[in-house]
């Protein structure tokens, strides 16, 4: 794990972007995957996963979208199902990625067919030798300690820990979203909370870098 301060992240040769959400046809989303598309390896393919929200055309959409902003072409990685996740084509196209585009939809969902399945050991193994990912929204839910209900209350769910010991909240609107991560906090004690708004990332280096990318704050919630 990479660590700078009380956050904790898993260790590899590639970025981690944990990106708030926001639609990228209408621009929201534009300075994140810009500066993503400029830490890849354009001699390698981009990958997008549909996991969470189930639509391969939405990943046509979003791959043509990064050709147009300069990117490698790419390809939308089936994966809907946990069998999905076992298949050994689909784990060999996520190995050799340079970006990994992790789709907003259901985070739960997300994190349930991905966990512990061979298509998460090819995300780890391109993650490993230098691909960037990119959670959007729910892509960057899923990648903390743990999801989300749907509203205060909800039934969450185990994410699957690439950041350690986080509640990764996008779409998060300052004293708004105060009181879902409030809540998720006291229901889980240990674990810190961080905040991210809509147009907005914050990007973890293999270094230790730790960037903001867009316009807006993040909040930091510290575990008591």
């Amino acid at each position: 794990m990479t660590r700078v301060g009380p956050l904790q992240w898993r260790s590899g040769g590639g970025w981690l972007v944990l990106g708030g959400g926001g639609n990228w046809r209408r621009g929201e989303l534009g300075e994140m995957d810009g500066r993503a598309l400029a830490l890849a390896d354009f001699s390698l393919p981009v990958a997008y996963l549909p996991t969470a929200n189930g639509s391969i055309f939405e990943g046509e959409e979003l791959l043509d979208y990064y050709a147009d902003l300069g990117g490698p072409q790419g390809y939308v990685v089936p994966i809907l199902s946990p069998s999905n996740a076992r298949d050994p084509e689909n784990v060999r196209l996520l190995s050799e990625a340079g970006l990994i585009y992790i789709g907003d939809g259901d985070a739960l969902h997300l994190a349930q067919v991905l966990w512990e399945s061979p298509a998460l050991d090819g995300l780890a193994r391109a993650f490993e030798i230098g691909a960037v990912i990119v959670g959007a929204g729910a892509g960057a839910a899923a990648l903390g300690a743990w999801v989300l209900g749907e509203t205060v209350g909800a039934a969450g769910g185990p994410g699957l820990g690439w950041v350690e010991q986080i509640v990764v909240v996008p779409y998060f609107a300052g004293t708004e979203g105060a009181p879902v991560l409030q809540a998720a906090l006291r229901a889980y004690p240990g674990l810190n909370g961080v905040g991210i708004p809509a147009g907005f990332a914050l990007a973890l280096g293999p270094e230790a870098q730790l960037e903001t990318w867009g316009d807006g704050d993040i909040t930091f919630v510290v575990a008591r």
